[in-house]
């Protein structure tokens, strides 16, 4: 017991009260309870003639304290005796210091301090800023056996799985109370007292919101209560593989490190035993995670903000699949396997990689069939056999199975009694080719003759095994496209093609299968039909365009055009943005836009066919082209044919309803479309790609999506400026007639690099290089700078081994293009315009001194902020609240804006408060934070007139 402390609890109700706590009686039978009817205490104070009739004369009770709103904000913070004995203060104080927490931590410990009956301690903080939370258990854990008492060991005689818990942290906040000294005698159950250790209630310390909440993660981080591990955030235990060999996310689990996982979201702090604890990879902010609590190594977030959820265990290849894989666990296991995780993987990258040279290798086109042979083989049979090497173009071995015959008419099988023929199609009809995709999915291609336009040509169509395998489906799947067979006769159609293909195993050619281009997960790359592997793409709206995915003319003759761009930096960024497409996949960024938006005749559309060129026809009439005239769910099916290279829109002022460009503009980073009922992106179709768009308008002036800039480089520079109309038109023409060379080529280069020793890290450690290169002062800059990054990366590679016959762009060049301020992002300026228009029909809403010595009242809806003068300069200071509504009845967001005024300077700041550009301003006898516009930001009065 300190000095200070008494044992009158008369005094002791006097000294709380007139610390602004609310007192209340306890009962002095071990309890605990309040000894009167308490609920209007709990936003009422208790006044000194009560606290006279309960603690008067010799009544034995004890004192306790409301801790909330009606105590002035303050918060309990409760070490039980157990916390204190097994040495949790002493380990939430170390976590303290070493994640930036220990001067108020220390501050804590020093205010006002009790040591409770049970050897506890009782620690009380005034918190500001926001309301004090309710009472909440931080830090608990399950029950020794040797601490059970009689009743729990009855508990778990009736219910065997009950859990029995031990609470060892725990807050009293709004609506709780908790006891003080000189509480005493059979006040407490143990019959010992309260004691005071430290200060008293004049020394409790005063904390912000911020820092309370960071205080409470670290004490919640010592959690140690068994919880429930979902299956998408941790793997749940798999019988072991038959042959012993060891799954890609097993051999993640027992290689990969949380430090290489959590690199740019946490750090780690301090280590203490096997737990690491981590904070925000900026540095701001304390404890905000923990992993290695038990022999599972789960990683706990207890901090929003990140991609995690909070109190939930992740293993590593759950984060690992949410962060790198939107928490799709397949998709995860391919890429670990790509990289070599587990006994047995998918062909590694080095598998696909060539030698880099300046001449793609030739394909050898399949011959096509004489059309006579084949008229003749159909009309007049060999009587040996079909010639389905003449018709289908089959190895000659390839035999028709016993008990069928084909002809010219079509396919029949013997009957039952072997005594007549059934027909079975009306046409030829066989399998031509099988298939399996880089997942192991397995597809076969189905060729028939058709006869419709006079002349026999071959019709072929690919459809997964499990199409094949059943004939109804595979009569309405292909009916549109002409399969000679009805409906009737499916189980014989479904039984034919498996007969066809059991009695020519080995014959049959067995190819590779892409069913979209770019990046495949068996980590090769197919940039074109004409690459040599079959390309099936799922959709009829996505042939046109894989088609037009292929090459014409020369490489020299492409470089030779593209050699003329050297002086107009807006194209040379397309072109980089083209090849750098297929780095995102290595990288492990998401698909982003570049936007290039200027007056009509300055060669927007030019500058994107010149990009395009890069992998495919950039003609009008090619499908490769696309425009913003059209549907939400066509652009998804454009998007999901690539993985790795670029897509073009054109015209944005096309378009014929400004939410489409919104919500691709929103969706596009998610590399896949959003999954909703009946809408454009239900069937979440995947992608990987840079978006391309032009148009007279910029893109960001169709959405007001929060955070839409961070995602999206916008220049507004003419691609070919006032006089470089003779270059645009020789680019042009020198793109249509050479092109689908250079994506190729580059890809052949980055395929053998990734596949050298650690390959794929050289080529991120470049990439973080020239990301810490442009981050710049501003929250806009830094976020943009990985899509910089990635641009200026893929230039000076593909310059450095003469694929762009020019000199790379300065970084300099770059900043001034996106790292700055970027004029395309208008939505901050046309916010404040609608701000400054409010503020100027409603100035009779702000106070000033004037208004105060003229005695006026408020409006009716309060004031809106406050006018003062400064050295003759009036500055508008704006309540953020009445702003954001004013930003939100207009479509605005003030969260996506202000970062942008702050970064104008339309903001002035003050680094001791957080955020910063809430800065303190008292009017009409109050003191509240708000948003202090500079002159430049909200001219008022004279300087009105002169802005």
């Amino acid at each position: 017991m300190t000095d200070s402390q008494s044992t009158d609890l008369r005094a002791a109700a006097r000294e709380l009260h007139d610390a602004g706590l609310c007192v209340l009686p306890i009962k002095a039978d071990g309890t605990k309870k309040p000894s009167v009817a308490w609920l209007e205490y709990k936003v009422a104070r208790t006044t000194p003639e009560q606290h006279d009739a309960w603690f008067g004369g010799d009544q034995r009770r004890g004192i306790a304290v409301v801790y909330g709103t009606v105590s002035g904000g303050i918060e309990l913070i409760e070490f039980e005796g157990a916390a204190i004995r097994e040495g949790l203060l002493d380990k939430v104080t170390e976590i303290m210091d070493a994640s930036g927490l220990g001067e108020p931590w220390a501050a804590v410990l020093g205010g006002w301090v009790t040591e409770s009956p049970s050897g506890g301690r009782h620690y009380r903080v005034r918190v500001e800023g926001a309301d004090v939370p309710g009472n909440t258990k931080l830090t608990s854990r399950l029950a020794r056996e040797d601490e059970y008492s009689d009743e729990e060991r009855q508990r778990l005689r009736e219910k065997p799985n009950a859990r029995i818990v031990r609470v060892l942290i725990e807050t009293r906040g709004e609506g709780g109370y908790g006891l003080v000294e000189p509480s005493s005698g059979t006040v407490h159950a143990s019959g010992r007292p309260y004691v005071r250790l430290v200060g008293g209630p004049a020394n409790i310390p005063v904390l912000d919101a911020e820092t309370m909440t960071a205080i409470r993660d670290v004490c919640r981080m010592l959690d140690s209560l068994p919880r429930p591990e979902p299956a998408r955030t941790a793997l749940r235990a798999a019988a072991p593989r038959p042959d012993g060999s060891l799954r890609p996310g097993d051999d993640f689990e027992a290689r990969a490190s949380w430090e290489d996982i959590l690199r740019g979201i946490f750090r780690p702090l301090t280590t203490r035993g096997s737990e690491t604890y981590w904070g925000w990879a900026d540095g701001v902010g304390g404890v905000k995670a923990t992993t290695g609590k038990d022999e599972h190594d789960r990683l706990f977030v207890f901090a929003t903000g990140s991609d995690f959820t909070p109190e939930v265990p992740y293993s590593k290849f759950g984060a690992y699949a949410l962060l790198e894989h939107t928490g799709d666990h397949k998709a995860a296991a391919r890429a670990l396997a790509l990289k070599g995780y587990g006994s047995r993987h998918l062909a590694s990258v080095a598998a696909s990689a060539a030698t880099p040279a300046l001449t793609p290798p030739a394909v050898e086109a399949p011959a096509a069939p004489d059309e006579g042979a084949v008229a003749k083989e159909l009309d007049d049979p060999d009587p040996e056999g079909f010639g389905y090497d003449t018709v289908f173009g089959l190895p000659a071995a390839v035999r028709t199975p016993y008990g069928y015959r084909v002809t010219g008419l079509g396919v029949e099988v013997l009957s039952a009694s072997g005594e007549n023929w059934q027909r079975v199609t009306f046409a030829p009809l066989v399998v031509t080719a099988t298939f399996e995709d880089p997942e192991g999915d397995q597809y076969v291609e189905l060729s028939w003759i058709d006869r419709s336009l006079g002349r026999p040509r071959r019709i072929s169509r690919i459809v997964s095994r499990e199409t094949a395998k059943r004939g109804r489906k595979l009569i309405e799947y292909l009916g549109s496209a002409g399969l000679p067979a009805v409906e009737g006769d499916a189980r014989a159609v479904e039984k034919w093609l498996a007969e066809f293909e059991a009695r020519n195993v080995g014959r049959i050619p067995s190819e590779q299968l892409a069913r979209w281009l770019g990046w495949q997960d068996d980590g090769t790359f197919v940039s074109s039909p004409e690459d040599g592997i079959k390309v099936d793409v799922p959709f009829e709206e996505q042939r046109g365009p894989a088609r037009a995915h292929a090459r014409k003319g020369t490489l020299e003759g492409w470089q030779e055009t593209v050699a003329q761009l050297a002086g107009f930096p807006v194209p040379r960024v397309a072109i980089a943005a083209a090849l750098a497409a297929p780095l995102l996949k290595p990288l492990g960024l998401n698909s982003f836009t570049l936007d290039i938006s200027s007056r009509s005749t300055k060669g927007k559309t030019t500058a994107l066919q010149v990009a395009l060129s890069v992998w495919a026809d950039p003609s009008e009439h090619a499908s490769a082209m696309s425009n913003w005239r059209t549907t939400l769910y066509a652009i998804e099916k454009r998007l999901n044919l690539v993985r790795g290279i670029v897509t073009v829109f054109d015209e944005t002022m096309a378009v014929t309803d400004d939410t489409l460009i919104d919500e691709v503009l929103y969706q596009l980073p998610m590399n896949h479309g959003k999954a909703r009922s009946g809408g454009a992106f239900g069937n979440m179709l995947p992608w990987e790609t840079i978006l391309l768009s032009s148009g007279e308008r910029p893109a960001l002036s169709f959405t007001t999506s929060q955070g839409a800039a961070a995602r999206i480089l916008g220049t507004t520079i003419a691609p070919f400026g006032d006089g470089g109309g003779a270059v645009a038109a020789a680019a042009r023409e020198g793109v249509l007639a050479n092109h689908g060379h250079a994506g190729p080529e580059f890809i052949r280069f980055i395929l053998s690099g990734l596949a050298q020793p650690n390959g794929r890290e050289l080529l991120k450690d470049r990439h973080r290089a020239l990301v810490d290169e442009f981050r710049g002062g501003g929250d806009m800059t830094n976020r943009r700078a990985p899509m910089v990054a990635v641009l200026v990366l893929a230039e000076t590679l593909a310059c450095g081994i003469g694929l762009l016959p020019y000199e790379p762009l300065s970084h300099d060049v770059w900043r001034g293009l996106f790292t700055a301020h970027n004029p395309t992002d208008n939505r901050p300026e046309m916010a404040l315009d609608v701000l400054r228009e409010y503020v100027a029909g409603h100035s009779h809403e702000l106070y000033s001194a004037t208004r105060a010595v003229m005695g006026e009242r408020p409006p009716y809806s309060g004031w809106l902020g406050a006018l003062a003068s400064d050295k003759g300069v009036q500055k508008v200071a704006l309540l953020p609240e009445r702003v954001r509504k004013i930003l939100a009845e207009a479509g605005y967001s003030l969260d996506a804006v202000v970062g942008s005024w702050v970064d104008a300077g339309y903001l002035e700041t003050l680094k001791s408060q957080r955020p910063p550009h809430l800065v303190p301003r008292r009017f009409d006898g109050a003191r509240a934070k708000c948003l202090a516009f500079t002159p430049e930001g909200m001219p008022f009065g004279e300087q009105d007139e002169a802005a």
